[in-house]
């Protein structure tokens, strides 16, 4: 157990994971089904959503405070860890992270009124180490720079976990206007590894004897189902169809829109925990003093056994069985967002992440293109926790039914040597359109026209006078809508008021009942006005004399 326990705290300190991810796919908005997982407020563009298991969805994460270069040097044909390199690249504070989410399936449907429900299943791997830099520091140059000096450690902790999440989700849109989601999760844990965050170390380094007093505050690894996953005790298949460690989270987010040109959205995730009750191993390390004067650095299994030999051997631990409660790590998204017409979307988001006590953002901005119905392509520029500025791409290509994703952050300057974070989605998904229902609510058109309310998937009700059934001022019946078009049954002629008598009512079998209108000219009243009477043309008139004879 010590082994295993030294191994991965490590490793851990050697790859020094960090951080938050996926601003590049949250960038692409409603386009996918994933996407709703980032926001439950974002209902995706279609009526009916079936996810493939595993293809559906498969999320890698790594994001390194140091690259290869940064923490190894070559000497004498030997790969050697650089001690400067790596404590001149750690920050004071420090949060190791390495995360992996492969898609169980889905299922989603959006009713013709607007609101949209969701079945979901997840695999989810997580892991946290959050440490400062003076741990390190002890670590590799021991007590020789802290003769007589007294080094305050805090700020400790590791959380580990492996556990599925299922659930249900829905989201509706109120007055067109707000979008409101939610999602709760039933979860169920199978591996655990932790530290309370609060754990504390004073160190003291002795000037004539270079004896480190250690004073240690709740300083306790928890563990679940670890020899169960060694192998140890119990069935693996057993416990990883349905295991004693349950909890329950939610995700909640909405979407604003402040008029027809810009939008806020935001949302708060996995809001939840996990009770783990099963094979359950707490080991806490009580007050003690040792003698430590560093390591050798020559890779990292010789820092293994070096840690185990001069270090971890020195603590007296006790262990109990006690079962325990951790709590899920907060993950946060927020954008205003600018739709500058039917087909782009400009992104300006900040993310978030709460871990054991520790705040972690990223931010960036981003441009979502979309075309037509075939393909959308979002492109970021980002701005990761100890990192530079990158950019990051996604896509979504639509054949039929059949959607392929695909988003990656950190794609440029990308090197194995100088490789420091990678963050990479893909999937398939099974997606069956809905037939348009008007134009969406960031088109041009539609604002020019005066669209109305919007609904749940960015699209708008349309313009008065036609989705709201009238015609002419009188209620009509829609028989299909094709794009900003409605097609209504034929309607009879409207009387025209010419301002002149009453017309008498003519029976239909009447000679005047069968025969053509005549047509009928309408002028205004100007018009009227300007126009000259006709002259009539004089008739000849014929006189005739006394005589009888005609004179003209």
């Amino acid at each position: 157990m010590r082994k295993i326990t030294v191994t991965i705290l490590a490793t851990l300190i050697t790859v020094t994971l960090f951080g938050q991810t996926s601003m590049s796919f949250y960038h692409l908005g409603r386009e996918t089904f994933q996407n709703n997982s980032l926001n439950p407020a974002w209902v995706p563009r279609g009526s009916l959503f079936i996810g493939l298991p595993v293809l559906s969805g498969i999320h890698l994460h790594v994001n390194n405070a140091l690259s290869y270069n940064d923490a190894f040097t070559k000497e004498n044909n030997s790969v050697l860890l650089d001690r400067d390199k790596i404590l001149s690249n750690i920050k004071n504070q420090n949060l190791v992270s390495g995360h992996a989410n492969i898609s169980l399936f889905h299922v989603g449907y959006k009713f013709p009124a607007g609101a949209f429900i969701s079945f979901f299943a997840n695999e989810r791997v997580e892991a946290d180490l959050l440490f400062p830099k003076e741990l390190l520091e002890v670590g590799i140059d021991g007590n020789d720079p802290l003769l007589g000096d007294k080094v305050k450690i805090g700020n400790v902790g590791l959380m580990a976990s492996h556990f599925r999440e299922i659930g249900i989700g829905y989201a509706y849109s109120v007055n067109g206007q707000i979008d409101f989601g939610i999602r709760a999760k039933y979860l169920m844990g199978f591996t655990n590894a932790s530290v309370p965050g609060n754990a504390r170390a004073n160190i003291t380094t002795n000037a004539d004897f270079f004896q480190m007093d250690v004073d240690l505050q709740n300083a306790q690894l928890r563990t679940a189902g670890i020899d169960i996953l060694n192998g140890d005790e119990g069935d693996l298949g057993s416990h990883l169809v349905s295991s004693g460690n349950t909890g329950f989270a939610i995700d909640i987010g909405g979407e604003y829109k402040l008029n027809r040109y810009y939008s806020i959205s935001g949302s708060l995730l996995d809001l939840g925990w996990i009770n783990w009750n099963t094979n359950v191993v707490n080991q806490t390390l009580t007050d003690t003093t040792f003698t430590y004067s560093g390591v050798n650095l020559d890779g990292v299994g010789d820092l293994v056994d070096a840690l185990e030999d001069s270090l971890f051997n020195k603590f007296d631990a006790t262990e109990t069985n006690e079962t325990y409660k951790t709590w899920l790590p907060v993950r946060a998204y927020g954008s205003w967002i600018y739709h500058y017409d039917q087909s782009m979307d400009f992104y300006a988001s900040v993310g978030a992440r709460y871990i054991q006590g520790q705040l972690k953002l990223l931010y960036g901005g981003g441009v979502t293109r979309r075309f037509g119905k075939i393909a959308t392509l979002s492109g970021s520029a980002l701005k990761l926790p100890q990192q530079f500025f990158n950019v990051g791409a996604a896509f979504t290509v639509n054949g039929g039914p059949v959607q392929f994703y695909m988003a990656a952050d950190q794609v440029i300057n990308f090197s194995a040597p100088d490789f420091k974070a990678f963050d990479f989605r893909f999937g398939i998904n099974l997606r069956f359109r809905e037939r348009d229902t008007g134009l969406r609510s960031n088109s041009s058109l539609a604002r020019s026209k005066g669209f109305g309310k919007s609904s749940n998937d960015g699209t708008l009700d349309g313009p008065k006078g036609i989705d709201s059934g009238s015609f002419l001022g009188k209620k009509v019946k829609n028989k299909k809508r094709d794009e900003i078009y409605s097609i209504i049954p034929r309607q009879k002629k409207p009387d025209v008021d010419t301002g002149g008598s009453p017309k008498k009512k003519v029976e239909p079998n009447s000679p005047a009942g069968t025969s053509p209108p005549k047509p009928f000219y309408k002028r205004s009243i100007n018009q009227r006005d300007d126009i000259k009477p006709k002259k009539r043309k004089k008739k000849k008139v014929i006189k005739k004399s006394l005589t009888g004879r005609h004179k003209n």
